[in-house]
């Protein structure tokens, strides 16, 4: 009898277990059901829509970098155009000033000159001979006896030479002195004052022009009509070797 109860005990614990495994099966099984047709197409349209999204900002990104590069490049052509209009400016204008330097008279030679100066309360009327050179100077020569040269002036670059020649001594003033003694000037102003006092005017049949000396009352320089310009002319300066150097003092006294 016991043994019956204990088989008959052991089929329903067998069954039981077989039932609860059958439906654990049928649980698991409608756990993971396959998605409904309509999730499927949500699913495919927001994947679609994801993509589309990433493809329009890469075409995006790709327009942005290519408009760069055209605005990059058109700036770059800008400033190269810009840079070769200043260039072909710049070289206009030298080639115009040259054109002006060219045109301009570079050599003058006065034959005949009269200087009328006040010295010391005396005033002293003397024949001399005038050269220049634009951008190199002036050689002024005094010659009061039958173009025999007594005083000589030299202008150049650097400085003024006052040469006294009957006695053998000379006076050399600086732009730095001529400046001290209050007359600021260069060579590039002194080509300018002959351009504007003498050249503009060389076609008038006289020339009077009242100048100012530092150390000197005044000066009436007379200028006749026997002004060539573009000629051959020598500029060769002084050799004051053999000469002693004193000062415009000294040398306005002794005059």
């Amino acid at each position: 009898m016991k043994r019956i109860t204990f088989i008959i005990t052991l089929a329903a614990i067998v069954v039981l277990a077989a039932t609860g495994c059958a439906n654990k099966r049928k649980a698991v099984k409608r756990t993971y059901t396959k998605p409904m047709p309509q999730e499927q197409t949500l699913s495919r349209r927001e994947a679609k829509r994801l993509q589309e999204e990433q493809q329009r900002r890469r075409l995006d990104s790709i327009a942005l970098a290519q408009a760069e590069a055209e605005a990059k490049a058109k700036a770059q052509a800008e400033a190269a155009r810009q840079q070769e209009l200043e260039r072909q400016r710049l070289q206009d204008s030298i080639a115009q000033a040259e054109a002006e330097k060219k045109a301009r008279v570079q050599t003058m030679y006065i034959s005949r000159m009269a200087i009328t100066v006040q010295i010391q309360g005396q005033q002293l009327s003397l024949p001399a001979t005038m050269r220049w050179q634009r951008g190199k100077g002036i050689i002024l020569s005094i010659q009061p006896f039958a173009g025999i040269e007594a005083m000589r002036a030299e202008l150049n670059e650097e400085a003024l030479l006052i040469i006294d020649k009957f006695n053998r001594r000379y006076t050399r003033l600086t732009y730095a002195d001529l400046a001290l003694m209050g007359t600021n000037t260069n060579i590039n102003e002194i080509d300018a004052w002959i351009d504007k006092n003498i050249l503009d005017r060389r076609n008038e049949p006289q020339l009077n022009l009242q100048v100012s000396r530092a150390g000197i009352n005044g000066a009436a320089v007379i200028y006749t009509n026997t002004l060539q310009t573009d000629v051959n002319i020598n500029m060769q300066p002084t050799n004051i070797g053999s000469y002693r150097q004193v000062t415009l003092e000294q040398m306005v006294k002794g005059l």
